[in-house]
């Protein structure tokens, strides 16, 4: 089903969902959404992406470049509780270093942040992890 709406970007750049498009494609208030701009078809998506309880972080570790090496870390991110919502990663350095940066929920967390990336770090999943709370 497609639902559509005119609306206007208020001074501040705000655009206000009615309600129609909001319970179409349950919005609640709170709730974390996503963004993404398609530049040349000039059209934005919204989407659903956390609830209103979520505890956003995002995650920017240091890995080998190693098969199973992302694995492991994400292990002890799975042990802990933590939701990853969405992740990318690439290699710096062939066969050497490579990053992951998550962005997860980590309000089911089992420990601190500060316990969880020593933990990363102890296991060797990681040679360096550096977490940043997302605030909205």
């Amino acid at each position: 089903m497609r639902v559509s709406e005119i609306v206007r970007i208020d001074s501040r750049g705000r655009v206000t969902l009615p309600s129609a498009l909001r319970e179409a494609v349950g919005f609640s208030e709170g709730m974390y959404v996503m963004l993404i701009a398609d530049t040349e078809e000039k059209h934005v998506r919204i989407i659903p992406f956390a609830d209103p309880k979520a505890k956003l972080v995002e995650f920017h570790l240091a890995i080998l470049d190693a098969p199973g090496a992302l694995a492991k870390a994400a292990s002890v991110l799975a042990e802990n509780n933590v939701d990853l919502l969405a992740t990318t990663s690439r290699t710096l350095k062939r066969g050497e270093l490579a990053e992951w940066i998550v962005i997860a929920d980590v309000s089911k967390c089992k420990c601190q942040l500060t316990k969880l990336q020593e933990e990363i770090c102890g296991r060797k999943a990681a040679e360096k992890v550096e977490i940043k709370e997302i605030s909205t």
